[in-house]
């Protein structure tokens, strides 16, 4: 959904003139995200698309709170790639919707912000490229977390039906149990690609899910490295395209290794199996055997503040691939 400056300005002055007829509200706040981005991808390998992606997105927004666990947000993300011209234009998307959260339960619903709630969804389940091109889940979000556990499930409606829309949404999941050095992690993903309301047009509905299970140790306080996670596990792809082709079932072997020291860290991720239909991962998961190497540097990080520079190599089916990224992300936050 995109909004014209304008309609951007209104909104905003909607909700303040809310937040100034609420003062008896037990609390008023604003939250400022930036994030700038340069990610060069140097790829040649089928179904990879080369593209550098460079630019900044920054999100205002506002929240009043009546209620204890309840809140309201308002606001809006304004992206811009850097190099502006008629095809690309700046993006505005509005941030809006109610949030019950404690201790342990955490739910939205309306146009949320998707980095916080999806940031450790596995790429092969969710490309990274979301967080550029798509800032909100636009759905509900739920997420209940106890004692080294946690488990989140949510609904991101990406397209309305229209006369020359599909309708499509994503039903993903994700959690985590940990109990001291070892734990379990899932994640999950359903996408439904279904029809447009004209009947002329020959059209058939898609679906396509993935799953992900593993099973990993922690042991970054057993070595002298800041952190160190291997796991490894199985994932499950199912793809079809009703009355073209039947269920097409992708099993596979997904492990991950996770290195950090200092201000340094090193991570590997290997894929065995057979070729991915992802409409929503990583497109190097549409093969049947993929290597990524990361190296990287975090040259400063606070509690509001990380920068971090990721040279990534890609090793699939006779093709060497690399990547640059860096990205800083900003967070500020303050309660009136």
């Amino acid at each position: 959904m995109h909004l014209s400056l304008r309609k951007l300005f209104t909104l905003l002055g909607l909700f303040t003139l809310v937040f100034i007829g609420q003062l008896n509200a037990q609390q008023i706040g604003l939250k400022i995200d930036f994030l700038g981005y340069a990610d060069n991808r140097e790829y040649q390998a089928p179904y990879t698309i080369p593209k550098t992606f460079f630019g900044a997105n920054i999100s205002p927004n506002l929240y009043f709170q009546l209620e204890n666990n309840h809140r309201l947000y308002g606001g809006a993300h304004f992206n811009q790639e850097f190099g502006i011209n008629k095809e690309n234009q700046s993006r505005i998307n509005p941030i809006a919707y109610y949030n019950y959260q404690t201790d342990k339960v955490d739910f939205a619903i309306g146009f949320i912000p998707r980095y916080e709630r999806t940031k450790d969804i596995h790429r092969m389940v969710l490309a990274d490229t979301f967080q550029y091109d798509r800032p909100n889940l636009e759905g509900m979000y739920f997420q209940y977390k106890n004692k080294g556990f946690k488990q989140a499930l949510f609904i991101d409606w990406t397209s309305k039906q229209g006369f020359s829309n599909r309708e499509r949404f994503i039903v993903g999941l994700s959690g985590k149990y940990q109990k001291g050095l070892f734990y379990i992690q899932n994640e999950g993903m359903l996408y439904h690609n279904a029809l447009t309301s004209n009947d002329s047009i020959d059209e058939h509905i898609q679906d396509n899910a993935l799953v992900m299970l593993r099973l990993g140790v922690d042991l970054s306080k057993k070595t002298a490295l800041d952190s160190l996670t291997i796991d490894a596990g199985a994932s499950y792809g199912l793809d079809r395209v009703r009355s073209v082709y039947e269920m097409q079932k992708a099993p596979g072997f997904i492990s991950n290794i996770y290195l950090g020291y200092k201000r340094f860290f090193l991570a590997n991720t290997l894929y065995l199996g057979k070729a991915l239909n992802l409409p929503n991962g990583d497109s190097y998961y549409h093969r049947s055997g993929y290597d990524r190497i990361d190296i990287g540097w975090i040259p400063f990080k606070t509690d509001r503040i990380e920068g971090k520079f990721t040279a990534s190599f890609h090793v699939s089916d006779g093709y060497f691939d690399n990547q640059q990224q860096f990205i800083l992300r900003y967070r500020f936050g303050k309660d009136f």
